[in-house]
């Protein structure tokens, strides 16, 4: 359950009837309640603790911060088995989580899990360990934000997770504006300890295979010692797009209809639109070729190149018949259609993960107690994207493209590939020492042939992260009054990147050249050429944190409400990433990059050096306040100091009112301040209406028409100051009885100097300065990089390929809202016992502040796009848990709830509440095709239910399962979450696309 001291959630609208119920069992309570225990309990002697955001010891776990504790029972009650779920499923968790539902290769972090606490991204989220720091992830998510990957927890020693849902940079120093999740390990463990569980969907896939063995001895209360040893593996197999139902299963959306026929587009390549038109994927694994001239300009129409095989030449084709309109003078009749969703995408990664720990406690004195602890995690994940295709290809030269790739007319040995502008010549072949291309069916004419083509085989990532921690320490006690704590921890994550089937444009141009790569017939290519066009592209990065601290403490006298207590402390800490880019730049040889590998690198070093103290005042038995401040000093430049005070006030015993303020910061990440250039893409289109010269100036032809990939590059900035922060919280928390409590706390958080990236009205006058001015832009900080010329008209101004910036403090933010809580636990007379326990949080206000003035407002939206890859900012979020013991026998069922959102991308132009508007600006809900009417205006809400069961037999099994999404609902559709990728919401209803799912497993205790 979650304990006392956290802020729980009551709920209001759809919850009602779980207050109501609640309402009634605490008027019914007397005539069947238990009170004997409650009475117990509480004349047991308190136990002084130190909770998440404090130094001090108290015997009160209530502080004047919102703490939500989740204890090791809690996560087993509710099916969780990871540390990463728990902390997703939080209801403070928001906009900019990283679930398993991104962890399909489609994000720059692949491989790893983070949570987002206020929704203000992982990098304002502070994960540690026993209070401690941890190595990060040495991936960025979204190329810049440096966050502690949850996979790599041993989740079999976890003891609980406390979430401060508060600032708390007074305690911890960086990165803690939005809260800290300290993850924290069990102290002892005596005995054997197994636990072996088996899962599988409904859908018959997605199988899951887990065991945890740990072993302990010793007994600190009487042996004065104890030490034990934890192993654990995972492996969950991956789940396909194909495998799921209908819109999720296919890239054609045709079937998607209003009442009016009017449907969305056939995503397929060469799919045929409800409306009989052709729709916009031409590229499939099927060569297709055109006769052209030596400088790619197109004189016939596309057709197969190995008409005789037809679709039959590699899997997943199907043959079309295209009608005359549908051709036009640019295809063939008789094509294929392929559905690269169908075929290639997938919604949950193969994963395994195996770890190691051990933990020796040891009592020194009777005032001393040191520890030392180890653990070695290691996490492979592995997915495929879609095949890359050369098309007509038009990003930059740091991006690097084939546009098009031609096939020549004589090939040779000796053959000689070039790429002049995107476009590729073959030299040293003639009739003399050639022969006639063999993949070329209009060489005997004397043309060359433009390839149209996508690789026969899928893009393929492996993420291969080891993490090692290593940690001790002495804590103890010099008699009555002073109280002292020294700790060390080193840790590291080497992170291993293969990613295969990536191609490089030189050496496509080489096979091309020498004939050495058969397109007519893919399948029959050696590994020996394959390797050489797509070379396996291995990159090992390393990231390294050694930290030391220690704090003293004392009582220094009493007052009415207990003792004024002091602590005072100093840190150090080293921390390094060396993460090299996976395609580095190439200025002189740019072709010789792969292709489509985005390149997010970071390479640097800092350390910091803190001093912080703490002051406990109980002036009152009804009144405490805490103060705290902490100064940290970075070699790199930066320094800060961070104040907090709080105060919670009892007027009774049954009613406390607590608030908080505080400042704190959030250190530039490291690839924000020495990051390599890193580019990321969204799809454009120029508009020739507004551009009409220049599309002119480009004969109007599919160059300068169609959608094509803009980039947006990244370079670090180590001049940039932190982030700093404002926050406060006001609440109360309500005890009517011993078994029931409510709380609400109103939560506040303003950060200025925003690291920012570009915003979307400075790329906006950077695209229509670029096409007005000839390709100039004056925006400062902002330079425009041209895309690869166009064939046909090399002389005329080339489409902007990205718009390349560097990082820099401008913006400012302010989120707000409540948190509400409830829990009962209420013990019958026949010795069954019920826990209830609501947890929600309710988004008030998400926005954003632009240097110009403008305020952007997300709450309740898909925005922010650029921080959340559109998955939203949904303002309800909230779980309900009921645990049921009767006896051996425990049932607990689990309802989590994620609001809906209206479906416009406010930083991209979106306007909420205007759905045309949205949809016009390209920032929302996509239209129905040839209409003016938005598919969608908003986000369903996402909800699903979990039930759990365990009993136990004898007194060392247990036997227990889950059925997780019981009701086997599925995901809303949303074809404007995730930039439109999946069709659902990958950040809320992950639990949902993989449907109703099935676990069992023993537990056995020795």
């Amino acid at each position: 359950m979650i304990s006392n001291s956290s802020a729980r959630r009551l709920l209001t609208g759809s919850a009602l009837p779980s207050l109501a119920s609640i309402a009634l069992l605490s008027l019914a309570a007397p005539a069947f309640a238990q009170t004997a225990t409650a009475a117990a309990d509480a004349d047991q002697a308190p136990q002084e603790i130190v909770v998440t955001g404090s130094i001090l010891r108290r015997t009160s776990t209530e502080t004047p911060s919102p703490v939500t504790t989740l204890s090791s029972q809690t996560l087993e009650q509710r099916g969780i088995n990871t540390i990463a779920e728990a902390a997703q499923r939080l209801a403070a968790n928001g906009a900019g989580t990283m679930t398993q539902g991104w962890n399909n290769g489609s994000n720059f972090a692949t491989g790893a899990n983070a949570v987002s606490l206020r929704g203000l991204t992982v990098q304002s989220t502070l994960v540690v360990f026993d209070g401690l720091r941890m190595a990060p992830y040495p991936l960025a998510d979204d190329g810049h934000r440096n966050f502690v990957d949850l996979n790599t927890i041993p989740e079999g020693i976890v003891d609980k997770i406390e979430v401060l849902k508060d600032g708390a940079s007074s305690t911890y120093g960086a990165d803690a504006i939005a809260g800290v999740v300290n993850v924290i390990m069990k102290k002892q463990i005596t005995g054997f300890h197994i636990d072996v569980s088996n899962g599988i969907s409904g859908k018959g896939d997605g199988a899951e295979h887990r065991v945890t063995a740990t072993a302990g001895y010793g007994d600190l209360a009487e042996q004065g010692f104890n030490f034990y040893v934890n192993a654990e593996y995972q492996k969950n197999s991956p789940i396909y797009a194909r495998d799921r139902g209908y819109p999720f299963n296919s890239s054609d959306l045709s079937r998607v209809c209003d009442g009016s026929s009017h449907c969305l587009p056939n995503g397929d390549q060469f799919g045929i639109n409800a409306d009989g038109t052709l729709g916009a994927g031409t590229t499939i694994i099927a060569p297709l070729v055109a006769p052209s001239s030596a400088t790619g300009a197109r004189q016939g129409f596309y057709r197969l190149l190995n008409p005789t095989a037809g679709c039959g030449i590699e899997p997943g084709l199907t043959p079309v018949t295209l009608t005359a309109a549908q051709a036009g003078t640019t295809w063939s009749p008789n094509l294929c259609t392929q559905d690269l969703r169908a075929q290639y995408q997938t919604i949950q990664p193969r994963q395994q993960r195996y770890g190691f720990a051990g933990r020796l406690t040891v009592n020194i004195s009777d005032h001393m107690q040191a520890f030392a602890m180890a653990n070695y995690y290691n996490v492979t994940t592995h997915t495929t994207l879609t095949p890359l295709g050369f098309a007509n290809q038009t990003t930059a030269p740091r991006v690097v493209s084939l546009s098009p790739v031609l096939l020549p007319v004589y090939v040779c040995a000796g053959g000689v590939g070039t790429i002049v502008a995107g476009v590729n010549q073959s030299t040293g072949c003639t009739a003399a020492n050639g022969t006639l291309n063999p993949n070329n069916p209009f060489a005997a004419a004397g043309q060359n042939a433009i390839l149209r083509w996508r690789y026969d085989r899928p893009r393929d990532l492996t993420s291969d992260a080891s993490s090692l921690r290593l940690a001790g320490g002495v804590s103890g006690d010099f008699g009555d009054d002073w109280n002292y704590s020294a700790n060390v921890t080193y840790s590291q994550v080497r992170l291993n990147l293969l990613q295969k089937n990536y191609m490089i444009p030189q050496r496509i141009a080489d096979v091309v050249a020498t004939g050495a790569f058969n397109f007519v017939n893919p399948l029959t290519n050696s590994e020996t050429v394959r390797d050489y066009i797509a070379p396996n592209n291995r990159t090992v990065s390393l990231s390294k944190l050694f930290q030391a601290e220690g704090t003293i403490s004392k009582k220094l006298f009493e007052l009415p409400g207990g003792p004024l207590q002091l602590a005072v402390g100093a840190a150090y800490r080293s921390e390094s990433i060396n993460n090299p880019s996976a395609n580095p730049d190439n200025t002189f040889a740019p072709y010789t990059r792969y292709y489509a590998v985005n390149a997010v690198g970071a390479i640097g070093s800092r350390n910091v050096k803190s001093a912080f103290f703490e002051v406990d005042a109980p002036i009152l038995d009804q009144l405490e306040i805490n103060a705290s401040g902490r100064y940290d000093k970075y070699s790199s430049g930066q320094k800060n100091f961070s104040p907090k005070i709080g105060g919670k006030f009892t007027p009774i015993k049954q009613i406390a009112l607590r608030g908080t303020f505080s400042k704190g910061f959030r250190i530039p990440s490291f690839n924000e301040a020495y990051g390599l250039p890193t580019t990321g893409f969204s799809t454009s289109t120029v508009n020739c209406t507004t551009f009409a010269a220049w599309c002119t100036s480009h004969g109007n032809n599919s160059y300068a028409t169609a959608p094509y990939s803009l980039g947006t590059t990244a370079v670090g900035n180590p001049a940039l100051k932190p982030e700093k922060s404002q926050s406060y919280t006001a609440g109360t928390i309500f005890e009517p009885k011993p078994w029931l409590s409510f709380t609400a706390d109103y939560w506040h958080i303003k950060v200025k100097g925003l690291i920012s990236q570009v915003s979307a009205g400075d790329r906006a006058a950077a695209i229509n300065q670029y096409y007005s001015n000839n390709g100039v832009i004056s925006i400062p900080g902002l330079i425009a990089v041209p895309a690869v010329a166009d064939p046909q008209f090399p002389n005329a101004l080339p489409l902007l390929g990205s718009i390349q910036f560097s990082y820099n403090n401008s913006d400012s933010e302010v989120v707000s809202g409540v948190d509400l809580g409830a829990n009962a636990t209420i013990k019958f007379a026949n010795g069954w016992k019920l826990n209830s326990s609501v947890d929600a949080s309710y988004l008030i206000k998400y926005n954003i502040t632009r240097t110009d003035g403008t305020i952007e407002k997300y709450a309740g939206t898909l925005s922010p796009c650029d921080y959340t890859s559109c998955s939203g900012s949904p303002k309800w979020r909230f779980n309900w848990q009921n645990t049921v013991t009767m006896g051996k026998a425990t049932v607990s069922g689990t309802l989590y709830y994620t609001g809906g959102y209206d479906l416009a991308e406010v930083d991209y132009g979106g306007i909420k509440g205007d759905c045309v508007a949205s949809a016009a600006a390209a920032a929302g809900s996509p239209f129905y095709k040839g209409t003016t009417i938005p598919v969608q205006c908003k986000g369903k809400a996402t909800w699903n239910l979990d039930i759990s069961a365990s009993y136990k037999i004898g007194g060392k099994m247990t036997i227990y399962g889950n059925v997780l999404n019981v009701l086997g609902i599925n995901p809303p559709f949303d074809p404007a979450a995730a930039y439109s990728a999946t069709q659902y919401n990958p950040a809320w209803a992950q639990p949902n696309i993989v449907g109703r799912y099935f676990r069992v497993g023993v537990k056995l205790d020795f």
